[in-house]
């Protein structure tokens, strides 16, 4: 599987560059290796999603549950009663894991790391790294979170939850300037990394197995993806907001 992917792209890579551009490939001994040691990387990294992240997640989507219904444990036969005597507790449980889940996932996620250098350079410091990943981070938390809540409480859906929150971005992107509105809808794209989806998903498929009425668990994602737009693009107009301010001080600082 990582051959199939990397190689293609690669000579794909090559014949433009040697074909269209008509250039010398440079350094092609250090590219060699780099491309060997990405597919020995992926093939090693996938291998672990499979038999690691994967399995995690499903156990524990699985057995989530648990907290609030009586529910056949993963990989076991029988049943076993809620955790708390309130369904209402245990659903709260269930949700504040789903945000810690989503939280940890999005700051172990690489694909965050490129972004926020980026990020903090193109703002002059302005915008720090560490400020974007947890921005992210936790607007991907309360985005699986209340996905999780939107499996347990039948009065809630998709439709409900997101065209409210796609029309508060349109006005928020109006009001915002262009840098922070531009990488704040980036942000969505680390939703999609190679360690946030596979344990959300088997997250959201092992409660939708164990809760009544709920046929799947897919939909979470979606609310991830908003989640992080909506955090960093207020996190940007507070930051936005806060070097105005100052510039204006030193404006009108005596010289």
């Amino acid at each position: 599987m990582a051959a199939q992917a990397i190689i293609p792209l690669c000579a794909f890579l090559f014949l433009t560059l040697l074909v269209v551009l008509r250039e010398r490939l440079r350094r092609a001994d250090e590219i060699a290796i780099g491309i060997l040691f990405a597919v020995v990387g992926m093939a090693l990294f996938g291998l672990g999603l499979t038999l690691g992240l994967t399995p995690l997640g499903t156990q524990l989507g699985s057995n989530i549950p648990s907290t609030f219904a009586s529910i056949s444990p993963w990989g076991l036969s029988g049943n076993v009663s809620p955790m708390f005597d309130s369904p209402q507790i245990g659903k709260a449980v269930a949700i504040v894991f789903a945000f810690f889940l989503g939280y940890g996932a999005t700051m172990a996620e690489p694909a965050l790391n490129a972004p926020g250098k980026t990020v903090e350079d193109t703002t002059v410091g302005v915008f720090k790294k560490s400020l974007l990943m947890q921005a992210v981070a936790i607007g991907v938390g309360l985005g699986i979170g209340t996905g999780v809540a939107q499996m347990m409480f039948p009065a809630l859906n998709l439709t409900i939850l997101l065209i409210p929150c796609y029309l508060v971005l349109v006005f928020l992107t109006f009001i915002s300037s262009e840098e922070f509105v531009n990488f704040a809808w980036d942000s969505a794209g680390v939703t999609t990394g190679p360690i946030t989806v596979p344990l959300v998903l088997a997250m959201g498929l092992g409660i939708g197995a164990n809760i009544p009425g709920v046929i799947h668990g897919f939909g979470i994602l979606a609310l991830a993806s908003v989640g992080p737009i909506l955090t960093v693009i207020t996190v940007g107009l507070i930051v936005d907001r806060r070097r105005k301010k100052e510039k204006v001080a030193e404006a009108n600082e005596p010289s």
